[in-house]
């Protein structure tokens, strides 16, 4: 019999048993991986591509990828989706500054049929004026109105100055959308997409057969070397105000160009950042939302790029509260700097974090997502087991360490908008 008076045991978490993919490499040097040890009836296919808007201007990334269904010689745009629909499947389009990623997704017998309709509207994928005509449109329509969201004017006036000598500052402006030629779309479509495959990933139980199929496809294009260039990304710390007449609210970003997971201190910089406001029961929250009653949110967190990084500090707040509410964030860091956290708090922020990964590592498609997420940096699943190790041995006096070598409020650049 359960005695309900004793605590259940508990264990240190120091390794998750990951399912690596199986890796193909093609003919083109595409290479294919493959999660197939899953009972899951549904299978997702991503295609990934260096077509992310740092190879070109961020609107014909944006425009490019998302014209990919929009139709070719043969078939109109509804045609294709009505051929995708009939079987139950779906599309999806993601672009990043990076790369970009075309998924395919539907049941296991209809995915291969799927996934051609999807590899033939790509390849041969027509551009018509009139669709780019409704998309520009639309899309001016969609970016004038969030132009006009204080959030939307910090975002944007931070990460330009964050990033002024690099193609992560370089940002769309309304008047780009007057100025994009056909020629631009089909140029990117041909050096991007037909000769810029990077990777194909596959998640559900398909046999050899259809896995054999979808190589087929990543056949038909090719992987033209990536190119990559060392940009200057260091930047000058700075104070930016935008000013919104009639604005309720005004938006906050505090933060500084750092880094990404292959640093030496990002796992434990990771830790710093949970404590200041990478969770919900964080320094930041308690103070500036329980205590104070700012804002209804605020957070913390480091963006990770391919070749760099950077933190930052997010909030909206009444535009009374702006100037209390930097004191604020810049008392909480302070105090992280000249205090060493408690092994109390210490210990909970440890135990959110590794049981994020967990949670974030269940099932066949996190397990890919995972893998992805290390690979694409050069590492492998071993990350993870330095990750929880280092997150289980921090101490008070590292986290104090940290906050002082990277959050010294004179290297941020601090930008409002309302």
């Amino acid at each position: 019999m359960m005695n309900r008076t004793l605590a259940p045991e508990t264990s240190t978490i120091t390794h998750i048993d990951f399912q690596s993919p199986e890796i193909d490499t093609l003919a083109n040097k595409v290479d294919v991986y493959s999660m197939r040890e899953t009972t899951d009836e549904t299978v997702r296919i991503d295609f990934v591509f260096d077509a992310g808007s740092l190879k070109t201007s961020k609107i014909i990334a944006q425009l490019t990828g998302e014209l990919l269904f929009s139709g070719s010689a043969d078939k109109s745009s509804d045609e294709i989706e009505e051929a995708i629909d009939r079987l139950g499947g779906f599309t999806g389009v993601e672009i990043s500054t990076e790369r970009a990623t075309i998924s395919a997704i539907g049941l296991r017998e209809h995915i291969v049929t799927i996934a051609k309709t999807v590899v033939d509207a790509m390849i041969n994928v027509n551009f018509n004026p009139k669709e780019i005509n409704q998309l520009l449109q639309s899309k001016k329509k969609k970016m004038a109105i969030s132009l006009e969201k204080v959030s939307t004017q910090a975002r944007r006036a931070f990460l330009s100055d964050l990033f002024n000598n690099s193609p992560y500052g370089d940002l769309t402006q309304l008047e780009d959308y007057d100025e994009i030629d056909q020629k631009d779309l089909i140029e990117f479509h041909k050096h991007k997409y037909l000769k810029g495959l990077q990777y194909i990933s596959i998640v559900g139980a398909l046999n050899d057969e259809d896995l054999n199929a979808i190589k087929e496809l990543g056949n038909q294009f090719s992987k033209d070397e990536v190119t990559t260039i060392d940009y200057d990304y260091s930047y000058t710390p700075n104070n930016i105000h935008v000013e919104k007449e009639q604005a309720l609210q005004t938006a906050i970003r505090v933060g500084r160009v750092l880094f990404n997971k292959q640093h030496t201190d990002f796992i434990k910089f990771s830790v710093v950042n949970t404590i200041l406001g990478g969770y919900f029961g964080s320094r930041l929250m308690t103070s500036i939302r329980e205590d104070k009653g700012y804002t209804y949110g605020i957070g913390s967190g480091v963006a990770q790029l391919l070749e760099t990084g950077y933190f930052f500090i997010s909030t909206e707040v009444g535009k009374e509260f702006k100037d209390l509410t930097l004191e604020a964030i810049k008392a909480e860091i302070t105090l992280l700097q000249t205090e060493e956290v408690s092994e109390t708090e210490l210990s909970l922020v440890k135990n959110y974090i590794i049981g994020q990964i967990l949670e974030q590592s269940d099932g066949a498609q996190a397990m890919m997502d995972r893998f992805i997420s290390v690979e694409t940096y050069g590492l492998d699943f071993s990350y993870y087991d330095k990750f929880i190790k280092e997150v289980n041995e921090i101490t008070p006096k590292e986290v104090k360490d940290l906050a002082n070598l990277y959050l010294n409020w004179e290297d941020f650049t601090v930008v409002s908008a309302g």
